[in-house]
């Protein structure tokens, strides 16, 4: 039986293609995003390698409609197995006008937003998964994105660094919550992750790690690939690090 995943963000560079990188191992994929278009791209490139997938347009900060989707995907699909969150971001995420400044200086909509996303909706997506989950009674992989900030800090996002923080927790106290049902929380903190939108980006993206070379969206998506995989099956309440060295030091920030 094929297995199925929920994934959020998934119209975004990243969860692209982690949803194509899942879809490619026969795994059924529910693509979730709050962009119509960028859910049909996704949708569209899984199609195109022979792969099962439908586009779901949801908000993550809204507890309901998150719940309002996990229920229309086990409808569609008959189970859920595997639950990816990805969608986030730092104060951009707040709008055109929303700047990168100290906490003393940000405006609580930024920050308001910062945690919608990241924190918030990391918890509504992980309870509406687990509740499915714990009924199918076999077991299931739940991923939450943190960030490599979460362990050192940045300057001019503190609201960021404070979400992805509150990820590793959630990630080590729902793991506990959930071992007895066979279900594995863990969570992956990537580092620096250049979008092809951005110019002059690419000296950041490899001066800010250790190897010297830029971090490709593949290389978050053959971790989420291994975590939600049998090799993983006694892995559990761990946050992985996919950041180039960048965490040994915080190379490249202030």
């Amino acid at each position: 039986m094929s297995k199925v995943a929920f994934i959020t963000g998934a119209g975004g560079y990243i969860g692209s293609e982690t949803a194509l990188t899942l879809a490619k191992q026969g795994i059924k994929v529910a693509v979730c995003d709050i962009n119509p278009e960028s859910i049909e791209r996704t949708v569209k490139k899984i199609e195109e390698i022979g792969g099962e997938a439908k586009g779901y347009v949801f908000d993550i900060t809204d507890s309901k409609d998150v719940d309002r989707v996990v229920d229309e995907i086990v409808n569609d699909f008959g189970r859920l197995d595997i639950m990816v969150h990805i969608a986030g971001g730092s104060a951009r995420i707040a709008g055109p006008n929303a700047k990168y400044v100290p906490l003393v200086q940000q405006e609580d909509y930024v920050i308001d937003q910062v945690l919608k996303v990241n924190l918030y909706g990391a918890l509504w997506a992980s309870r509406a998964a687990a509740r499915v989950m714990i009924k199918q009674g076999e077991g299931g992989k739940i991923i939450n994105f943190s960030s490599a900030v979460a362990f050192n800090g940045l300057v001019g996002s503190v609201d960021y660094a404070a979400s992805k923080g509150g990820v590793i927790s959630l990630t080590k106290a729902l793991a506990k919550e959930l071992g007895p049902h066979k279900i594995n929380v863990n969570s992956v903190a990537p580092g620096i992750v250049m979008r092809p939108e951005e110019t002059g980006g690419s000296d950041r993206a490899v001066n800010t790690n250790y190897l010297g070379i830029k971090c490709l969206p593949e290389d978050l998506a053959n971790m989420v690939e291994f975590l939600v995989s049998d090799k993983a099956k006694f892995i559990t309440g761990q946050t992985y690090v996919v950041d180039g060295g960048r965490g040994l030091g915080m190379k490249g920030s202030n």
